[in-house]
C-alpha cells in the first residue's frame, strides 16, 4: 500500500479554470458586470464615479476605466476583500462606514465582472490616510485548466497617490463592442440601478451619489447624457400601494382629472383583509398612461408629449423592482412580464375605456430584505430566486395595480367631461406605429363633439343675448345626443366581448357533454370494484361533484338553445324560478343558504322575453347576494317574492348578507363599478370574470330594454338587501 493511501484527511482542491467560469457564469451580461462594479462604488461610500469606455469600438481592444472617489483599500482590505473569493465582508459589515448605506452586494462576487468585461484588471486604490496608492495587475488569462488556483499570484507595487481616496479599475482587452448604442444602453441600467424615487424616508448619504458616462474614440469624448422622463407630472393617474406590518394590503389612486372609487384596503369577498403572510415592508408607485385618448388628459400635456411617452415605452415602461434600494433585473423590462399584468389583461379587454398592459405603466416596487430572508438573489445576479415569497410579491402587484385600476373603471364613461377644454387635433390615435390611423367611431364624435364645443363658444361670442337664448335649447339637445352616441358606443363595445365570450361558453358546453356518459359508466364500473367504506364515500363525493358541474352544463345548454331561434316568448315567472333554483340547488347547499320562494298571486306571465335573459338576471343577483352573505358571517338567507302590482309582474330578490353602503346606492348599476378585489391573476375563469362591476348594469339592461324597473328597495325586517324587478304582464 502507497502511503497517499494511508492519508485520513482530506479536502477540496480548486481548478484555476473555475475562475474562466465565473466571469460568465455568475454574471451574465456584460451590463450587469457593469453595473456590480457601480453597485462596489456605492458600498465604498464613493460621492461619485466616473466610467469611460476608451476605443471600444473593437473586441480586444480599448479600455474600460471605472473610477470612484470612495473610502479605497488598504492591503489587507484588498487581500481580505477583493482577493478573497466569496468573502462574507459585505455580511459582516452590511452598512457603509461613512454613509451608513445599505450593502449592494452580498455574495463577494462582484469582482468577478471585470474577468466577464476583459482580460486584464488593474488596480489602483489609496485611502485617506495611507502615504502610497496600491496598484495590482492581473492577468486573467493566467488563470488555466489543471492549475492550483492558490498558485496564481499577482505582483504588488506601491505607487505615488492620484488623489486623496479612492479606487480606479482599469479593465483592458475588453470582450464586447462598445459604441454609443451600447454605453446609452448601460448608462440606463445604472440610472434604473438605483431606486429613482424613494417611497421610504431617505437615509443620509443614499442623496450623494452620481455617475457620469463618457464615450472616447480616436480622442473624440462623447457624454452620455440621462433622460429625464417627467412622467410624474404627466400621468394620467398614480397607483400606490404598500404592505403593512400587520401583512395586509392598502392601495390609493391619485388623479387630478378622474373620479376615484376609494376603497383603500384589498379584502376577499367574505369582507376579511387579504393577507400577505411573507410581505412586509413592501411599497410600490405606478405612472399611468392611455395613449389614444389625449382629451382624458390635462391641458399641460401635449399630444408631442403622449407620443414621446409612447416611444419610450418601447424601451423603458413596466414594474422594476428595487431590493434594499437596488434594481433588480430583469424585472420590469419590457420583454419581462413578471406581475403578470399581459397575462391578465389579455383576457378583460372589455373595460374598453381603461386598458392595461405593462406598456400602459411605468412604476417600481421597493422591498425592504435587509437580512435577504425572502428575496435573495440568483447567483447569476439575474432575478431572485422564485420561491413562494417571490410568488406572493408578483400576485399582490397584480391585484393592487388590478384594484386600482378598476378605481377608475366606475367613472370611465365620464372621461371626456373636460374634453370641451381640449384642441380638436388632440383625439387622434398617435400611435407611432400608425399616425395617420383611420378615426374609430368613437374618434369621430370625439372629433364632432370639439366641432360642436368649438362652435357653441364662437357663436356664443359672437351672438345677441336674444339670440343666445333662442338657440340655447338647441345647443343643449345636441350636447344630450352626443353624450348618448358615446354612451352607445361604450354599449356597443362591451357587447362585442360579451358576444365572444357567449359563444366560448357554447363551444365549452358542447364539447363537455360528450363526456358524460364516459365520466358515468366510469363510476358506476368503480362502484363495483371498491369495497371499502373510505373509498366508496370517495367515490360517491366525486360523483356529487360531477353531477353540479352537469347540472350547471345542462342550464348553460339550455340557456343558448333558447336564444338560437331568436323568437321572444311570453315568460312564466313561477316556471323560471322553479329552474333556477334547481339549478343553484348544488351551490346553495355548499354554501349554507336557504332560499325561501313565495308567489303572491297566479298566472305570472311576463310579455314576450327570451327566457335565458331571466336566467342571467336571477344568476347576477344570486351571486351578489352569496358574496354579500359570505362577507357578514351569517348563515344565509335569501327572499324571492313574486306577484302582480298593477300592470306589472314583481319579483323581490332579498339577502342577509352584509347590505349596501348608502354612498354606493346611486353607483352599483353604473357599469364597472364593484366593490369587489381582483382575482388572481391565474384564478379559474369563474373567479376572474367574478366582481368585474358588469352584473349589475346587464340586469338593468336587460330589464330596461322590456320598460321595466329595477331598484333598491327597504328589505323586509329579517334581510339586508332588496332589489325589486317590475316587468310588464302579458
Amino acid at each position: 500500500m502507497d502511503k497517499e493511501d494511508i492519508v485520513k484527511e482530506i479536502g477540496f482542491t480548486v481548478d484555476a479554470a473555475l475562475i474562466m467560469r465565473l466571469g460568465y457564469e455568475l454574471v451574465g451580461k456584460a451590463e450587469t458586470a457593469v453595473s456590480e462594479l457601480i453597485k462596489n462604488a456605492y458600498d465604498a461610500d464613493a460621492r461619485t464615479v466616473k466610467v469611460k469606455f476608451v476605443d471600444t469600438d473593437k473586441v480586444g481592444k480599448g479600455s474600460i476605466y471605472i473610477c470612484d472617489d470612495g473610502l479605497g483599500m488598504t492591503y489587507k482590505q484588498l487581500r481580505d476583500g477583493f482577493m478573497r473569493i466569496s468573502s462574507n465582508d459585505k455580511i459582516v459589515n452590511p452598512v457603509s462606514p461613512r454613509f451608513h448605506r445599505s450593502r449592494a452586494g452580498r455574495k463577494g462576487i462582484g469582482r468577478f465582472a471585470t474577468q466577464r468585461l476583459g482580460n486584464e484588471l488593474i488596480i489602483i486604490t489609496q485611502t485617506k490616510d495611507s502615504d502610497k496608492a496600491i496598484k495590482l495587475t492581473l492577468d486573467w488569462n493566467k488563470y488555466k485548466p489543471g492549475m492550483e488556483i492558490n498558485s496564481i499570484k499577482f505582483p504588488i507595487e506601491y505607487i505615488e497617490k492620484n488623489k486623496v481616496e479612492g479606487t480606479d479599475l482599469i479593465i483592458n482587452g475588453n470582450k464586447d463592442i462598445w459604441n454609443k448604442a451600447a454605453v446609452s444602453r448601460v448608462k440606463r441600467y445604472i440610472v434604473d440601478l438605483f431606486q429613482p424615487d424613494y417611497l421610504s424616508e431617505k437615509k443620509e448619504g443614499e442623496n450623494t451619489f452620481d455617475y457620469y458616462f463618457s464615450l472616447i474614440s480616436n480622442g473624440e469624448i462623447t457624454t452620455i447624457e440621462s433622460i429625464n422622463n417627467q412622467l410624474s407630472e404627466k400621468a394620467l393617474a398614480i397607483f400606490e400601494g404598500e404592505i403593512l406590518k400587520d401583512h395586509t394590503a392598502r392601495i390609493e389612486v391619485k388623479s387630478e382629472i378622474l373620479d376615484v372609487c376609494e376603497n383603500p384596503t384589498l379584502i376577499n369577498d367574505d369582507g376579511n383583509p387579504i393577507l400577505f403572510n411573507y410581505l412586509d415592508n413592501v411599497k410600490f408607485k405606478v405612472y399611468y398612461f392611455i395613449y389614444n385618448r389625449l382629451s382624458y388628459y390635462r391641458d399641460e400635456i401635449s399630444a408631442q408629449d403622449l407620443k414621446e411617452i409612447y416611444k419610450l415605452s418601447k424601451t423603458a415602461s413596466g414594474i422594476r423592482l428595487y431590493r434594499n434600494g437596488f434594481r433588480v433585473l430583469p424585472y420590469g423590462e419590457v420583454t419581462n412580464d413578471w406581475t403578470n399584468l399581459n397575462h391578465r389583461w389579455s383576457n378583460e379587454e372589455y373595460v374598453v375605456n381603461l386598458p392595461l398592459s405593462t406598456r400602459n405603466v411605468f412604476g417600481y416596487v421597493e422591498v425592504e430584505d435587509k437580512d435577504g430572508k425572502y428575496f435573495e438573489e440568483t447567483s447569476s445576479r439575474e432575478g431572485l430566486i422564485e420561491n413562494e415569497p417571490f410568488k406572493q410579491l408578483s400576485d399582490f402587484i397584480n391585484r393592487a395595480i388590478s384594484a386600482c385600476r378598476r378605481r377608475l373603471a366606475g367613472t370611465a364613461n365620464i372621461f371626456h367631461k373636460n374634453e370641451s377644454e381640449k384642441d380638436i387635433n388632440k383625439t387622434k390615435d398617435i400611435t407611432e406605429s400608425n399616425p395617420e390611423a383611420i378615426f374609430s367611431m368613437r374618434e369621430k364624435i370625439d372629433n364632432l363633439y370639439h366641432y360642436y364645443e368649438n362652435f357653441e363658444k364662437y357663436y356664443s361670442s359672437q351672438s345677441s343675448d336674444d339670440e343666445k337664448n333662442k338657440y340655447e335649447k338647441s345647443f343643449s339637445d345636441i350636447k344630450d345626443i352626443l353624450n348618448s352616441i358615446k354612451e352607445e358606443i361604450d354599449e356597443i363595445e362591451m357587447l362585442r366581448v360579451l358576444a365572444g365570450i357567449g359563444l366560448s361558453i357554447g363551444e365549452f358546453t358542447h364539447e363537455i357533454k360528450q363526456y358524460k356518459p364516459a365520466i358515468n359508466g366510469c363510476i358506476a364500473s368503480l362502484s363495483r370494484i371498491l369495497t371499502s367504506s373510505e373509498s366508496r364515500e370517495d367515490l360517491y363525493a366525486l360523483k356529487k361533484e360531477c353531477d353540479k358541474l352537469f347540472s350547471y352544463t345542462k342550464f348553460f345548454d339550455v340557456s343558448i338553445s333558447q336564444n338560437t331561434d331568436r323568437i321572444l316568448r311570453p315568460i312564466n315567472i313561477a316556471d323560471v324560478i322553479d329552474t333556477f333554483d334547481n339549478m343553484i340547488k348544488e351551490n346553495k347547499e355548499a354554501n349554507g343558504i336557504d332560499i325561501e320562494i313565495i308567489f303572491n298571486d297566479y298566472d305570472l306571465v311576463t310579455i314576450p322575453m327570451h327566457e335565458s335573459e331571466w336566467t342571467s338576471i336571477l344568476v347576477n343577483l344570486y351571486t351578489n347576494s352569496r358574496k354579500a352573505i359570505l362577507r357578514a358571517k351569517v348563515k344565509g338567507r335569501i327572499g324571492i317574492t313574486c306577484g302582480i302590482e298593477g300592470s306589472n309582474i314583481y319579483v323581490k330578490f332579498q339577502d342577509n348578507g352584509d347590505g349596501i353602503p348608502s354612498e354606493n346606492k346611486d353607483k352599483i348599476f353604473n357599469a364597472f363599478f364593484t366593490t369587489s378585489t381582483p382575482a388572481s391573476y391565474n384564478a379559474s375563469d369563474n373567479e376572474q370574470l367574478s366582481g368585474t362591476g358588469l352584473g349589475l348594469k346587464i340586469v338593468k339592461d336587460i330589464i330596461l330594454s322590456y320598460k321595466g324597473i329595477i331598484k333598491l328597495e327597504e328589505p323586509d325586517t329579517k334581510y339586508k338587501t332588496c332589489f325589486k324587478i317590475l316587468i310588464p304582464k302579458n
